[in-house]
């Protein structure tokens, strides 16, 4: 009977991993068929000319970055011929930062696009408009996907429904469910702790640095300069490194605390819009 109930809860598994993988699928097929859809007559369904609505907005802004991203090659090639030698890799050094910029965009907006897409796709697909004006060969993509589905589940209830549709013990649901929450409450609370920020991190890096160069006592030194042991080769008095070993990472963190919020100040000041008032 235990090696009946292992078997199951494989099969569970190995069934739960090929549903997964067939809804994947399925919501990348209803996001072409509501693609394609956009692109076409709008249809007559108020709820769903809104989102042809947006996804077409999104799709002309998308075009605007790409068109935006081909004239930064072109003004490089333009600038680069113009000016000195020396002054050439900042050309080529803008072109590239341009272009990482407008390309983070364009993803942004086709990852956005992806959500009006599907719920396109999901309305037009559905009777009685199944098929009507809309590429057979996505929709019966989908139709074969649902297809896959719906065979899967069937399999999935026959195989456990001696186990009252799940072979898996009680307690699995409850640990998957709270060690999500776990792993979320870690990072939310306990990242700033755990994960030093960047100006610790410099106190941290100024600290090994004096480590690793500065010693209080001869021998380490002497040893160190023969190639035995680690630490430091120039001696300092006890209490000259000591103090160092304290105040300068602290030193080094607090002054790239404020060098960054300054950093941070100025590019917001130059670069964020006010918002228009209402």
């Amino acid at each position: 009977m235990r090696s009946t109930r292992v078997g199951a809860i494989f099969d569970q598994l190995r069934l739960d991993l090929r549903l997964l993988g067939a809804r994947r699928r399925e919501r990348a097929a209803l996001a072409l068929l509501g693609e394609a859809a956009a692109s076409g007559t709008a249809p007559a369904d108020f709820a769903v000319a809104q989102l042809v609505a947006e996804a077409r907005m999104g799709r002309s802004r998308r075009e605007e970055l790409n068109s935006a991203l081909t004239r930064t090659l072109a003004d490089d090639q333009a600038d680069f011929m113009t000016v000195s030698s020396w002054m050439r890799p900042v050309v080529v050094l803008r072109g590239i930062c341009s272009r990482v910029a407008l390309r983070h965009q364009i993803a942004l907006i086709r990852r956005a696009l992806t959500s009006p897409h599907e719920a396109i796709g999901t309305a037009l697909v559905k009777p009685p408009r199944d098929g009507a004006g809309l590429p057979r060969k996505l929709v019966y993509s989908v139709t074969d996907i649902r297809n896959e589905i719906q065979a899967l589940l069937d399999e999935r209830a026959r195989r456990l429904a001696p186990y009252g549709g799940s072979a898996l013990p009680t307690w699995v649901p409850h640990i998957s469910r709270e060690g999500t929450v776990l792993g979320r409450a870690f990072w939310t609370h306990l990242r700033p702790t755990v994960l030093p920020r960047a100006s610790a991190a410099v106190g941290l890096a100024v600290g090994w640095w004096l480590g690793h160069t500065y010693t209080d006592s001869h021998l380490k030194s002497v040893l160190h300069s023969l190639g035995l042991g680690s630490g430091g080769k120039q001696v300092l008095s006890g209490e000259t490194y000591h103090t160092m070993m304290f105040w300068l990472p602290i030193l080094a963190a607090t002054l790239f605390a404020y060098l960054a919020d300054r950093v941070h100040y100025l590019v917001e000041r130059r670069y964020f819009r006010p918002t228009p008032p209402a």
